[in-house]
């Protein structure tokens, strides 16, 4: 890599003064898979994806699979194979990689709190996706609440059913504002994509209407790859698992930030930062039945400022 931060990612580090931090930290990103992360990869058996359709938007999945779905054979690629994903086989992320092969993973380990993000290009080998890595690196483990996901032995293959619209449920409504977790993809203009974890106590996702999410940004590492990629190329996604009832959420549509929220319940719900983005929804898909997999909670992350 030529240069670690692009334009978008710059202009808000600057924004927040946190451009120093930033540089420090940007140490850990590599354009290879550092040897000590292999075996955490491929002991996964989740993984979080991010692509676009042939419309440009982007979309967030989960793939749900055996222990060693997801290979890696050096520290330039990793292999997924389809042939032992037990979720939904027909996910849009699949349908998306026909248009554009490019995609943001991010590998995330509930229970200990460890991720591992890996940015790349597909190549399709038959069942097998194999990803040349253009990024790779670690994330802090802040805002993660703490699941036990039941061992692949007890998986088998889900029947997904699904459902599409343009505007939120009531049901759905309920659904989002009692999340504490949700996963965001984004895209560059030069189309690096990127796939990353936001987490909360319940409610600190808002709901201003049924097309308009409001969603706090917290401190964290002081690169701002997702937001960064918002200032280039608003194009998002997100996703919503219902841990309880083995639903899953896709959202896409277009992301605008909020900066200089400085009203006191602005600088509660942020932690301090009073920072937000504003996510409106063009399109969703809702998935019953999308894995056979049990989930326990444990604990809420410590980091998660109080509602």
């Amino acid at each position: 890599m030529n240069e670690v931060f692009h334009q978008g990612e710059r202009a808000v580090q600057e924004r927040a003064g946190e451009q120093l931090q930033a540089g420090k930290n940007s140490r850990a990103i590599a354009s290879s898979i550092i040897r000590g992360a292999f075996n955490f990869i491929e002991k996964q058996p989740m993984a979080i994806v991010s692509a676009a359709d042939e419309q440009g938007q982007v979309w967030v999945s989960l793939l749900i699979g055996d222990f060693g779905f997801v290979t890696v054979p050096n520290a330039n690629s990793l292999s997924i194979n389809r042939g032992m994903i037990y979720s939904d086989a027909d996910d849009i992320f699949f349908q998306n990689l026909k248009g554009n092969p490019n995609i943001g993973s991010l590998f995330i380990e509930l229970d200990t709190r460890r991720r591992f993000r890996i940015n790349g290009s597909v190549t399709q080998n038959g069942d097998r996706l194999d990803v040349a890595v253009a990024e790779a690196y670690p994330n802090c483990p802040q805002y993660i609440q703490r699941r036990v996901i039941s061992t692949p032995e007890n998986f088998s293959k889900a029947r997904a059913e699904k459902v599409r619209g343009t505007t939120l449920s009531e049901d759905q409504k309920t659904w989002i504002s009692s999340s504490d977790t949700l996963f965001v993809g984004s895209q560059s203009t030069h189309n690096r994509f990127d796939a990353s974890h936001r987490g909360g106590n319940p409610g600190f996702v808002e709901i201003l209407d049924n097309h308009t999410l409001k969603i706090p940004d917290y401190r964290g590492n002081s690169m701002y790859n997702t937001l960064g990629n918002f200032v280039q190329n608003p194009s998002a996604g997100l996703l919503f698992i219902d841990f309880q009832n083995r639903k899953t959420l896709q959202l896409t549509g277009t992301a605008e930030l909020l900066f200089d929220q400085t009203e006191e319940q602005d600088l509660v719900k942020t932690g301090g930062t009073g920072r937000f983005w504003l996510f409106r929804i063009k399109e969703s898909i809702e998935t019953t039945n999308h894995h056979h997999v049990n989930w326990k909670f444990m604990s809420y992350s410590p980091f998660n400022p109080e509602l």
